[in-house]
């Protein structure tokens, strides 16, 4: 694993270098081929963070505004394989590209030479968009640069013709809008958050099988917890969760569904099987939800009275699908991405701690991030649990 590290990182350098060695030729070739001035035509390859979920559930808007303002526009978005089922179903998007490292210059780079795309819009910075869209010779190379960036986008960030700089703190979705102003498309504000996720047939059916299975009908009030997150330092713990989960069936009567991936059922297990002895809680209040692919997770979300998470992918979905939700930010700041609206309560860190975890900044110390979790108190999800369920 660590051999297969160094290889892609030694391969993104030698790319980088060999874009700033010929970059003359790359840059002349592209200035050749047609601007294409009927932005209403043109070809549109967007570039988010290629590996995260709630990242690309976040630029959602940007594909919205985009085919808004431009409908007979080809829209492209050039992602990893693994995360690309959440966008499967977006009518929106015409093309999806996989970006697979190990199929980077005989697959992703030749599909996006073939593509012929007139503007590409990195949203990120991420060297590999400013590196696809020279190599793909897209004309119109459009990214977002910032401060303490590392090297490699320092180095990536000169091969692109629109830049716009993104100041820490700012609001994402917001700011993803803003990039846009180079395709003529102004920001708009109520477009920030509207976010858009997308179901399937077989993620409706599995969702109806699901549900029938564990006796669960539209009258049971369902509520959503994941106690695991992509990144370790967001986890609040599993025994807090447990308080949470326990105080909703006692309270409201409610089930409750754990919500992970199969590298989670262990660990879902096991605090089920704490769950259940307890006095006074019913054995079957208790459910687990862990073979549900991106394509069809949405399916089950939308039927969640409530979501509960640390700041993860499937909250963004859940914000999405309009899903009440409970985002315990943890270390993360809340200024630059987690969902902003009445239905979305954010519980934040007590003792005024300042955020250590960011999008498209380096994050603090481990002792900072875990500070914060130990100063997210349960109370005060308890709270905003009562303020959810009590209007339901």
């Amino acid at each position: 694993m660590r051999l297969k590290v160094y290889y892609y990182h030694i391969r993104k350098w030698v790319l980088i270098v060999v874009a700033i060695l010929f970059s003359p030729i790359f840059l002349y070739l592209s200035s050749r081929r047609k601007k294409n001035i009927n932005l209403g035509n043109s070809r549109i390859l967007v570039i988010p963070n290629l590996t995260r979920v709630g990242d690309l559930v976040c630029v959602t808007p940007v594909l919205r505004a985009i085919k808004e303002k431009y409908p007979n526009c080809f829209l492209a978005v050039l992602v990893q394989d693994k995360i690309s089922g959440i966008i499967k179903n977006n009518p929106r998007i015409d093309e999806i590209i996989r970006f697979r490292s190990s199929h980077l210059i005989n697959q992703t780079l030749k599909t996006v030479k073939r593509g012929k795309f007139d503007w590409s819009i990195n949203l990120q910075g991420n060297p590999y968009g400013s590196l696809v869209s020279l190599f793909g010779f897209i004309p119109n190379r459009v990214t977002l640069t910032r401060r303490k960036r590392p090297l490699t986008e320092i180095f990536t960030d000169w091969l692109n013709n629109y830049k716009f700089f993104y100041r820490d703190h700012t609001y994402l979705p917001s700011f993803y809008t803003k990039l846009l102003e180079s395709l003529g498309i102004e920001s708009v504000e109520e477009r920030q958050e509207i976010k858009e996720v997308f179901s399937s047939p077989a993620g409706e059916e599995k969702t109806a099988n699901w549900l029938k299975e564990n006796n669960i009908d539209n009258n049971d009030k369902l509520i959503g917890i994941s106690i695991t997150a992509g990144n370790k330092i967001k986890e609040w713990g599993d025994e807090n969760f447990k308080k949470v989960a326990e105080y909703i069936v006692e309270k409201y009567n409610a089930k409750v569904m754990f919500l992970g991936s199969k590298n989670d059922e262990k660990r879902i297990d096991s605090l089920i099987e704490k769950l259940v002895p307890e006095p006074g809680l019913k054995g079957n209040s208790f459910f687990k939800a862990v073979d549900f692919t991106l394509e069809e997770l949405p399916s089950l979300i939308k039927r969640l009275n409530l979501y509960i998470a640390v700041d993860t992918g499937p909250i963004y979905i859940a914000h999405a699908l309009k899903v009440p939700l409970i985002d315990i930010c943890g270390p993360c700041d809340p200024r630059e991405q987690p969902p902003l609206d009445e239905q979305s309560i954010q519980i934040l860190p007590e003792g005024n701690l300042k955020p250590s975890s960011f999008v498209l900044k380096r994050a603090g110390k481990p002792e900072e991030h875990k500070q914060a979790l130990e100063n997210t108190r349960v109370e005060r999800v308890l709270e905003a649990v009562d303020k959810i369920l009590t209007l339901m």
